[in-house]
């Protein structure tokens, strides 16, 4: 989605096009072919959900065709994750990827080590601690996880202090 003139441009294919996406099933098997992909148009032409899907779908409230309904139906799916992963830019993350993309963002260092040697902040590390202390497997918002560890409070702290 690219913002042209003040004005905010969807980019996208016609449906009958072979390449679009037509269904919330379908991008959930585009996804899993291609390991990940942004929601948005980025710097890639073509990889994105927005440019596989018709852009008059987008924002209709209909769960059949409506690819920004779509990102939640596939994350409440659980084989693929949803967020800001591309440079604090959303998009999804097969379960078969996630590994080989938290390696590879973390330079190869597992977490604890990562946090021992001051590549990770506090915060992460109490977001950590969080889902090991209380079920890996659980699910919050991350504005619920935020107020449960406060971690709103440390972060407007952490700007006033730079």
């Amino acid at each position: 989605m690219g913002n042209e003139s003040g004005e905010w441009i969807m980019h996208g294919m016609k449906w009958d096009n072979p390449d679009c996406i037509h269904s919330v099933d379908e991008a959930i098997k585009y996804i899993n072919e291609l390991g990940f992909l942004p929601l948005f148009k980025n710097d890639i032409d073509g990889f994105s959900l927005e440019e596989r899907t018709v852009p008059e779908y987008w924002w209709s409230d209909d769960p059949e065709i409506d690819p920004w309904m779509w990102r939640a139906i596939i994350a409440r799916r659980h084989d693929i994750v949803y967020g800001k992963f591309f440079d604090k830019k959303a998009g999804f993350i097969s379960k078969k990827w996630l590994p080989v993309f938290a390696n590879y963002r973390r330079d190869g260092y597992d977490f604890d080590a990562l946090y021992d040697d001051g590549k990770a902040p506090n915060k992460h590390k109490k977001i950590m601690a969080n889902f090991m202390e209380n079920n890996a497997d659980s699910e919050i918002y991350s504005n619920e996880l935020k107020n449960r560890l406060d971690l709103v409070r440390m972060e407007k702290r952490d700007l006033m202090v730079q």
